[in-house]
C-alpha cells in the first residue's frame, strides 16, 4: 500500500478475509516491464486492513483488466503508437463498428476489437490507422479496395462519412488561408 492514495471507502464482502466491512478503493503509480521496456501507469486495487501485511491487498477482474489497459496504454505512449482512445476516436469519427473498420482496412474482423482492449498493435497497423485519421482520402482509397467486404448500402454509408470528413477538411483547409 506504499504511496497509495485513498479514492474511495466501499461496504463491500472481502475476499482476503471473508468478511463483509469497510474496505479502500486506492490507486497507486506502478512500474511493469512490457516487450522489453519499463512502463509506468496508475493501477487501481482494493485494500483490506483486517488482513495480514503480505496479503491485503486485491482486485476485481475489470479492475485488472482497466490496470492491463492503462499500463498497455502507457507502453504505446512511450513507442509513440496510438492509445487505444484514440483507435476508438478514430473509428467513431467514420461511424464505424470495430467489424467494419477491420473491414475497410483490410484486416481480420477482431484486429480492431483486439487493440481497443488488449493487443498492441505494431508500428505498421499503427501507421494504417495514422493515415485514415490524418488522410480522410486514404480511407476513401481502402474503402475501394476492400469495397467487395460490404454490401452496397454498407459500402455507400461509409463513403458518405468519408465525402462528409473530406469536405470539413476542406473547409478548415480554407479557413486556415
Amino acid at each position: 500500500m506504499a504511496n497509495s492514495t485513498l479514492i474511495r471507502k466501499i461496504h463491500m464482502s472481502c475476499p482476503l478475509c471473508d468478511r463483509t466491512h469497510e474496505i479502500e478503493e486506492r490507486k497507486r503509480t506502478t512500474t511493469i516491464i512490457i516487450k522489453g521496456e519499463e512502463v509506468t501507469y496508475e493501477e487501481r486495487f482494493y485494500f483490506c486492513a483486517n488482513s495480514d501485511e503480505d496479503e491485503n491487498e486485491f482486485e476485481t477482474g475489470a479492475m485488472t483488466n482497466e490496470n492491463l489497459l492503462n499500463a498497455r496504454n502507457a507502453y504505446r505512449v512511450k513507442m509513440g503508437l496510438l492509445t487505444s482512445d484514440e483507435i476508438v476516436a478514430i473509428r467513431e469519427s467514420y461511424g464505424l463498428s470495430q467489424v467494419d473498420l477491420a473491414k475497410l482496412l483490410g484486416w481480420g474482423e477482431a484486429t480492431i476489437s483486439r487493440y481497443e482492449s488488449k493487443a498492441i498493435q505494431d508500428e505498421a497497423y499503427d501507421t494504417m490507422l495514422r493515415l485514415i485519421k490524418d488522410i480522410p482520402l486514404e480511407a476513401l482509397e481502402f474503402l475501394k479496395k476492400n469495397s467487395e467486404k460490404f454490401s452496397m448500402v454498407k459500402r455507400l454509408e461509409i463513403r458518405a462519412k468519408i465525402v462528409e470528413k473530406l469536405d470539413s477538411y476542406g473547409r478548415m483547409s480554407r479557413n486556415l488561408l
